[in-house]
């Protein structure tokens, strides 16, 4: 989907509140199927790759969120050479943009 920044970032679920995961961790740790379990109970998963989280992109669970809700780190994919193709959006400015749904008070957050 490409590489996108802050000022044209996509925010089609603005308007009610999100489920945010943060991953942080590889396709086969504990806490990485613990997230993938909550992520299928939620009906608005909104999903950030980062460090090697970014591997979940060749999970085929990946499937169960909707496109355009899967944000990368550039920098992490870059670094781990992954290639994202059309499976989620790359962010130049990750950070900031999960930030700023994060302090959203209807947002749950969940980190692994």
């Amino acid at each position: 989907m490409g590489e996108i920044n802050q000022s044209t970032q996509l925010h089609r679920t603005r308007n009610s509140a999100m489920d945010i995961f943060l991953l942080t961790k590889p396709p086969n740790h504990d806490r990485a199927i613990l997230c993938w379990k909550l992520i299928a109970q939620s009906e608005n998963a909104v999903l950030y790759l980062a460090g090697d989280g970014v591997y979940n992109l060749f999970c085929s669970t990946i499937a169960c969120i909707i496109p355009g809700k899967i944000f990368v780190c550039r920098e992490d994919v870059e670094a781990r050479g992954v290639q994202v193709e059309e499976r989620a959006i790359v962010l130049i400015d990750f950070y900031e943009h999960m930030v700023e749904n994060i302090m959203d008070e209807r947002n749950r957050v969940f980190t692994f």
